[in-house]
């Protein structure tokens, strides 16, 4: 099965890469017929306008005009101006300098004798049309080849060369312009099998050999025929070059596919279809596995039954900890290794022995009369469990043990089993949690304040700096919108804009700076910030706010005046997002040292569990505050009574320790 699946996922998908690799071929020797035809209407486009600059040259007025004559010049301006592929036309005359061009920053008297357009015709060249190599220009150093035909006064003699320098990058970008996934690069050859344009890599690789000349020289004279060829790379990828000649022109058009370009929508289906079969195998060999694991595991059980007694032996025995099982009247049956260990006698001493006789003198007396106690409730018929902390001693040093006691029926017989674990260490690492957990709290109260006195500092800025400037601004463009004339009606009406929009920016900054740290509570006091926040919390939500705060600011620590006024907002907050209220009291007081805080609603509530309050973050940043200064917060909540947040802060706001020390 395992091998007909294989074969059959191998043959679709060599299938498929088949499929995609001709279709990939079919698309470059389509392209190259396209591209091609464009190229010849490129080409042509560029001898149709030399021709007629020709023909305007030999007629009776052109041959009166003298080639280096501002018409002539005019003339060339015209022709080329609606030609993208040209860069410049010029003319050269019969001596072999340059004497006319469309291009303004032409140098005149050129010397061109020892240019290939220039000899080709001065030495009888017989084409009509000559095209030469690509070259860089003497002109501008960019990369060009160039277009002649010959001009010849009424009794055909020799009068100079008209001469187009084509534009590389025209058919650069026209071959660039194609965004056919199959295809990685698209090339231009002359005759010669040369990079002539197209998309490679740095300068200097045109003009070097691209195309397999003997595919190119069978393509000469058969403008509509195509070719392709297989080669390997630089990296020695595989690649599929399709080649076809430009009509009427020495050139030829090269599309090039990359088989692993080609291949890549391939891969995308060959993975999920051997992903698939590799999962159908797996499933078949599992299978299988599981179906000979069976068959083996049913010769093995009767050994498996004879051995568990030992095994379970074995594990009670490799136990960390004692473990010890007693009959009804307390005495030892089986007691493990480390038993013996934590008593400090021998396993087979211990057997017979009552428990709490092995236990005298090892723990204190009243640890003993309770943990007699704990055994017999710890019967069957009682239906309960002993669960005992104590203190043994051994060696000179005292370990802290947790004792579990379970009872069991066998055979119409009670035992009891108990389980001795050694909790010293974790007794240690619990108080050494303990003392962790008071270091976390010191650092978050610690990084509480850095926090504050940050936004602190920022509000400060926001509001000094940067609101002064923005005022500054605002009163430059009242200035500047107070002398416009008014004719100048548009740029009042954006004077006017620029004013709003930086009134609006400065309400965000004053927003912004306020919601940092209200000023207000450091430079007027917790009463007075209560006040400012009330009122702009009423005005935000149209919530009605019964308020009772003390008359006068009583002198409160910076600390606990931060808190109480974050828990303020974090309350109200709360208030407004969740609890669709329409009346919210607030109450704070100063008495007997401490500070207290009420924040109640006539809202929806909601269902309160105090031990899974962790689940929302704002109740438990409010607590952690409170509890960072030795205050504490209680909630109180129900669905449709509304809810209610009481926080008590001491007035110095320093948190105690577990012994109540400050």
């Amino acid at each position: 099965m395992i091998a007909v699946l294989a074969i059959s996922a191998a043959m679709i998908l060599f299938d498929l890469r088949h499929k995609e690799l001709v279709h990939a071929q079919q698309q470059s020797l389509g392209l190259t017929r396209l591209l091609s035809e464009q190229t010849t209407r490129a080409f042509d486009g560029i001898v149709l306008m030399m021709r007629g600059v020709r023909d305007r040259m030999d007629d009776v007025y052109g041959q009166r005009l003298s080639l280096n004559s501002l018409p002539v010049s005019l003339l060339l301006k015209v022709r080329s101006a609606g030609l993208p592929q040209v860069k410049s036309i010029f003319l050269v005359d019969r001596d072999g300098f340059g004497v006319n061009s469309s291009r303004d920053d032409f140098i005149r008297q050129l010397r061109m004798q020892d240019r290939v357009f220039y000899r080709y015709f001065a030495d009888g060249g017989p084409d009509e049309i000559f095209i030469s190599r690509p070259e860089k220009a003497r002109v501008d150093g960019q990369w060009t080849y160039y277009v002649g035909v010959a001009l010849r006064d009424g009794a055909g003699r020799f009068r100079g060369v008209l001469v187009s320098a084509v534009n590389i990058d025209y058919f650069d970008s026209l071959y660039g312009s194609i965004g056919l996934d199959t295809v990685s690069q698209i090339v231009l050859l002359n005759q010669h099998g040369e990079l002539a344009a197209g998309q490679f890599r740095g300068d200097e690789a045109m003009g070097s050999l691209f195309g397999n000349r003997s595919i190119l020289a069978g393509l000469v004279g058969s403008p509509g025929k195509s070719a392709m060829e297989t080669r390997l790379d630089a990296d020695g990828a595989r690649q599929f070059v399709a080649y076809r000649a430009v009509a009427n022109y020495p050139f030829f058009v090269g599309v090039v596919a990359d088989e692993a370009v080609a291949l890549a929508s391939w891969w995308d289906v060959a993975r999920p279809i051997a992903f698939g079969i590799v999962m159908v195998i797996v499933f078949v060999v599992f299978t299988t596995w599981v179906f000979a694991r069976n068959l083996a595991r049913k010769e093995l059980l009767e050994l498996a039954l004879l051995e568990s007694a030992e095994q379970l032996r074995h594990m009670i025995e490799s136990a960390r900890d004692a473990i010890v099982t007693l009959d009804a009247q307390g005495r030892v049956l089986m007691a493990n290794t480390a038993a013996a260990e934590l008593f400090g006698i021998s396993a087979g001493h211990a057997v017979g022995q009552r428990l709490v006789a092995l236990l005298d003198g090892k723990i204190p007396a009243r640890q003993l009369d309770r943990l007699a106690r704990s055994m017999d409730r710890s019967r069957p018929e009682a239906g309960g469990e002993g669960i005992e902390a104590l203190d043994l001693r051994r060696d000179g040093r005292t370990l802290f043990v947790e004792l579990s006691l379970s009872a069991a029926q066998f055979r119409g017989e009670s035992l009891l089993t108990a389980v001795f674990r050694d909790a010293t260490e974790r007794r240690r690492a619990d108080q050494q949690l303990r003392d962790s957990h008071r270091q976390l709290q010191e650092l978050s109260a610690s990084l509480q304040r850095v926090r504050e006195d940050e936004r602190s500092r920022i509000a400060r800025e926001l509001h000094d700096e940067l609101g002064q400037l923005l005022t500054g601004i605002r009163l430059e463009i009242s200035w500047l919108g107070g002398r416009l004339i008014p004719e100048q009606r548009l740029l009042s009406e954006r004077v006017v804009a620029i004013k709003e929009q930086i009134d609006q920016t400065i309400a965000s900054v004053r927003r912004i700076s306020s919601e940092l740290r209200p000023l207000v509570l450091d430079d007027l006091g917790l009463v007075d910030a209560a006040h400012w926040y009330i009122d702009q919390f009423s005005e935000r939500t149209g919530i009605e706010i019964d308020r009772h705060l003390p008359d006068s600011d009583v002198e409160c620590d910076s600390a606990v005046a931060t808190a109480l006024f974050r828990i303020l907002q974090e309350s109200m907050t709360n208030v407004a997002r969740h609890a669709q209220a329409s009346r919210l009291t607030v109450r704070l007081g100063h008495d007997g040292g401490k500070w207290n805080l009420c924040v109640e609603d006539d809202g929806q509530g909601f269902v309160y569990d105090n031990g899974q309050c962790c689940g929302n973050m704002g109740l438990v940043g409010m607590r952690e505050r409170a509890q960072m200064l030795g205050g504490h917060l209680e909630v109180e909540s129900s669905p449709e009574r509304g809810t209610r947040i009481s926080v008590t802060i001491p007035g110095n706001g320093q948190p105690k320790d577990d012994d109540g020390k400050a």
